[in-house]
C-alpha cells in the first residue's frame, strides 16, 4: 500500500540538444516508455509512476540522460535493465519509506 502523501516516482528523460544527439535521448524515451507500460501498467496509471522529458537536465555527457525523481539518482547512457532496477527501487521505497525521526523520545 503506497501512503497517501507519497511523491511519485518520475522518471525524467533529457531530450536536450546534447542527450539527443542523433535522436538518442527520443530513441531511450520511446524504449522506457513501451518497457514501463509493460512492466508498471498500475503504478503508470495511478500516478505512483511518471514518465516525463525535460530540454535539459544540465547533466550533459553527449549521451541520452535520465534522473529519478524525489531520489535524484541520474544515469547517463543508461540500459534500461538499469533504469527499471532503479524504479522497481523507488517505487519499492515509496511502498515502504524509511521513518526518520518516527522514535519518541
Amino acid at each position: 500500500m503506497t501512503p497517501v502523501n507519497a511523491l511519485p516516482v518520475r522518471l525524467l528523460v533529457c531530450v536536450g540538444p546534447c542527450c539527443d544527439a542523433e535522436g538518442k535521448g527520443r530513441a531511450l524515451l520511446a524504449s522506457a516508455e513501451m518497457v514501463f507500460t509493460q512492466t508498471f501498467p498500475q503504478e503508470l496509471s495511478s500516478g505512483q509512476l511518471v514518465i516525463a522529458t525535460r530540454d535539459c537536465l544540465r547533466l550533459c555527457t553527449r549521451d541520452p540522460v535520465v534522473r529519478f525523481e524525489p531520489s535524484g539518482d541520474a544515469l547517463s547512457n543508461p540500459s534500461l535493465d538499469d533504469i527499471l532496477k532503479l524504479a522497481r527501487a523507488a517505487l519499492a521505497e515509496q511502498a515502504c519509506p524509511t521513518r526518520f525521526g518516527s522514535a519518541k523520545s
